[in-house]
C-alpha cells in the first residue's frame, strides 16, 4: 500500500493514544495517527482510511477484543491488528501466555506492553511495514459496476463480465448481485437460486469463506452468482455492514468477485465502493443520463473515492444524429471514456434469452470484442493501488461503428 504509514489507535482509555505519540516522536515522517475510542468509530475509521496497523486496547474481557478484530477485519482485511496491554492484567491466577494464545486466535498478531516504549514500537512497526509490503498470500480482486440511472445496462455488463472472467477461470469468480430492490442478474443467466443474501443475512455470525461459496448458485460456464433478495420485503434485512463483510469474505474465496449494484447512491452502494478495487461508471451518450453521472463522479470525489480506481463506459453507443460523441462526453465530464461498448441487437436478444452475450460464439463482433477489453482489463488489476494507467478499451476519441 503506498502512502503514509497509518496506525489506527483503538481504546476508551486516552492514555493509550498519548504513549502512542510520545513513543514515535523520535520516529521519522510517514506515519499517521489515527483515534477512535470506540468499536463503531474504529470500524468507520478503518473503512474510510484502510490503516496498516491497529494497536487495540486489550483487557481480560477477550470478546469485546474480538468484536473490534473481526469488524476491522471485514472492512479493511489488509490492517493488521496488535494488542496494547498492561502486565498487571495477568494477576497470579491467569495464565499470561495463555490469554496471547487465546488473542492471537482471535486475529491480533502481536503484542506490545504498557507503557508503549519508543523501541517496542518501533520495532513492531517495522515487522508490519514489511507483512504489508509482502501482502497476503491471496486476496481476490473486487470489481463493481455502478450508475445512478437506471436501464443503461449496468446489469448486463456485469453479468458477461464476470461470465468473460469465468470462461477463463471456472469455479473462481462470483457474481454479487447488490441491486437489493430489483435484482436481474439471476434472470440475465437463467437461473433461479434457492439461497441468495437474504440467508447471508440470517447467517451473518456464522459467515465465513465456505458458507459464502455454499450460499452461491452455480452456473454452468462455470461462474457462481451469491443473488439479490427475492422481493424488498427481505431486501430489507441486508445491510450495508452485511455487504461489506460478504465482499471481504468473497475475496478470500475466489479470485475475482464482480458486483453489480442499484441506481442509487446509498449506504449499501458506500459500501461497495469502499470495499472495490475498481469500479466502472456506465452511461449512455445521452444528455440526461450524462449529467446524472457528472453528479455521481463528484460524489465519488467527495467520498475520497480515487479517480485512479474509475472508469468510464459508454453503453450501447450509437452513432446518429444528435447523440453525443465519446469525445463530447469526455468533455463534459472532464474524464477519459475508457470503454465504448457499441449497441447491439444481439446483447439486448441474449439479455431475454438469458443467455449470455460473451458465452454464445459471437467473439468476432465489435460488441464482444468490447466487453472481452473490459475483462483483459480486470484481469490487469494487480492490487487495491491501481496504477492510473492500467491497461484500457476505447479513448475518448474512439468511436466504434454501431
Amino acid at each position: 500500500m503506498s502512502g503514509p504509514f497509518q496506525i489506527l489507535i483503538v481504546g476508551s482509555d486516552p492514555q493509550i493514544a498519548s504513549e502512542c505519540e510520545a513513543a514515535l516522536a523520535s520516529q521519522a515522517d510517514g506515519l499517521v495517527l489515527l483515534r477512535a475510542t470506540d468499536a463503531r468509530q474504529a470500524v468507520e475509521l478503518a473503512r474510510s482510511r484502510r490503516p496498516q496497523l491497529a494497536i487495540l486496547e486489550m483487557g481480560s474481557d477477550l470478546s469485546r477484543l474480538k468484536a473490534v478484530v473481526t469488524d476491522i477485519a471485514a472492512v479493511s482485511p489488509e490492517t493488521l491488528a496488535a494488542a496494547a496491554f498492561r502486565p498487571e492484567l495477568f494477576g497470579h491466577d491467569v495464565s499470561e501466555s495463555a490469554l496471547l494464545i487465546e488473542a492471537l486466535r482471535l486475529g491480533v498478531r502481536d503484542f506490545l506492553r504498557r507503557p508503549i516504549s519508543a523501541v517496542d514500537l518501533g520495532q513492531l512497526i517495522e515487522r508490519f511495514r514489511r507483512q504489508t509490503a509482502s501482502g497476503p498470500s491471496r486476496w481476490g480482486k473486487v470489481v463493481a459496476f455502478i450508475s445512478n440511472k437506471g436501464g443503461v445496462g449496468k446489469s448486463t455488463l456485469a453479468v458477461n463480465t464476470a461470465l468473460g472472467l469465468a470462461r477463463r477461470y471456472p469455479e473462481r469468480v462470483l457474481l454479487v448481485d447488490t441491486s437489493l430492490q430489483m435484482g436481474v442478474c439471476a434472470a440475465l443467466l437463467d437461473l433461479e437460486p434457492a439461497l441468495t443474501l437474504t440467508d447471508a443475512a440470517r447467517e451473518r455470525d456464522r459467515l465465513d469463506e465456505m458458507l459464502i461459496r455454499q450460499l452461491a448458485t452455480s452456473h454452468s460456464s462455470g461462474l457462481h452468482l451469491l443473488a439479490a433478495p427475492p422481493d424488498a420485503m427481505v431486501a430489507a434485512e441486508v445491510d450495508d455492514d452485511l455487504i461489506s463483510r460478504v465482499l471481504t469474505l468473497s475475496r478470500r474465496a475466489y479470485d475475482y468477485v464482480i458486483v453489480d449494484t442499484f441506481p442509487m447512491f446509498d449506504g449499501v452502494a458506500m459500501a461497495v465502493v469502499d470495499s472495490c478495487d475498481q469500479a466502472y461508471v456506465v452511461l449512455e451518450n445521452v444528455v440526461p443520463t450524462l449529467l446524472g453521472i457528472a453528479k455521481l463522479l463528484t460524489l465519488l470525489d467527495a467520498v475520497g473515492f480515487p479517480r485512479n480506481r474509475q472508469r468510464i463506459i459508454i453503453n450501447r453507443y450509437v452513432r446518429h444524429s444528435g447523440c453525443l460523441k465519446p469525445s463530447d462526453v469526455a468533455l463534459r465530464l472532464g474524464r477519459d471514456v475508457d470503454h465504448v461498448v457499441p449497441y447491439s441487437r444481439g446483447l439486448i436478444a441474449a439479455a431475454n434469452l438469458g443467455r449470455p452475450y460473451v458465452g454464445r460464439g459471437w467473439a468476432l463482433s465489435r460488441c464482444a470484442t468490447r466487453l472481452n477489453e473490459i475483462v483483459d482489463e480486470v484481469l490487469s488489476i494487480t492490487s487495491p493501488e491501481l496504477n492510473g494507467k492500467a491497461a484500457r478499451g476505447a479513448t475518448a476519441e474512439s468511436e466504434p461503428h454501431a
